[in-house]
């Protein structure tokens, strides 16, 4: 078996040149996967205007799989949950994957993807889901009104924030039936857009920790082959460079994301393990 040369990745949604700059990545190694686990579209004009960025993107993907590469994503919080459906036509068009919520079976690999994260501070609410069906972790600071989205493509308020989070799926039960799909856990792939705690993967810029126990606990029980996250795009810059860890024998990656250059993870996959590990800029 050949190794597979994958590049990892999230939060690529800062500015449309961060796509331009994907591309010419692709372009340049020949990765067999590209992996984005979560933020993907640009928000220069704001997020209500995301769907300006729509053709370009389209144009950009086309590139990464005309250079022979899978790419796999999921959305994440700051992306217009209006956009879902044209996120899912590019799926059954083919030309990526998206694996939110899903289990996709991809030259060998069982690929899963949870765009859901727990409470935070900020007031667009669409990707905030329970924690548990037990716990909602609503986070005590709020910087202002709980939001969504409307079908109009205006920002609402939740009248009951509460009660939102009463009728979603929470995270734990998204991986868990995606766990049940899946035959190889040990040969898995996950995008899942909150950080574990416990790792440094999860550092703010305030100090703050703020990744998610139930993710690591859930990273422990099912031992996948690779865990790639996201969200907290200053991680690596304020927890001294590190962007990678292990949970038993789950190497998990969170490249962050700086205001100028791309952050990706490269490595390669051989027999069942991860080698050739290297980061852009860290």
């Amino acid at each position: 078996m050949n190794p597979v040369k994958v590049i990892a990745l999230a939060d690529i949604h800062q500015s449309l040149e961060k796509w331009i700059q994907l591309t010419a990545v692709v372009r340049e190694n020949k990765p067999d996967f590209v992996f984005i686990a979560g933020d993907i579209f640009p928000k220069e004009e704001g997020i209500l205007n995301q769907a300006n960025y729509l053709p370009l993107l389209k144009q950009n993907a086309a590139e990464i799989k005309q250079a022979g590469a899978e790419l796999v994503l999921i959305p994440g919080n700051d992306d217009n949950r209006l956009l879902v459906p044209e996120i899912e036509k590019a799926d059954q068009d083919g030309l990526f994957h998206c694996v939110a919520d899903r289990v996709k079976r991809i030259r060998g690999f069982e690929i899963c993807g949870c765009p859901w994260i727990k409470d935070y501070p900020f007031g667009y609410k669409h990707w905030v889901a329970p924690e548990s069906p037990e716990e909602k972790a609503i986070s005590p600071v709020q910087f202002g009104p709980t939001l969504t989205i409307s079908d109009s493509n205006e920002v609402e308020p939740i009248p009951d924030f509460e009660a939102y989070l009463e009728n979603k799926l929470s995270i734990e039960e998204s991986l868990e039936q995606m766990a049940e799909q899946v035959k190889n856990l040990a040969n898995s792939i996950w995008l899942i857009h909150e950080p574990p705690s416990d790792l440094n993967l999860d550092l703010c810029a305030t100090g703050d920790r703020v990744g998610s126990r139930l993710v690591y606990d859930f990273l422990l029980d099912k031992q996948p082959l690779l865990s790639i996250h996201g969200h907290i795009h200053e991680a690596p810059k304020y927890n001294g460079g590190i962007w990678s860890a292990k949970i038993g024998d789950t190497t998990c990656l969170q490249p962050g994301q700086t205001d100028e250059t791309l952050c990706y993870v490269s490595l390669r996959i051989y027999n069942g393990r991860i080698e050739n590990m290297a980061h852009s800029v860290f």
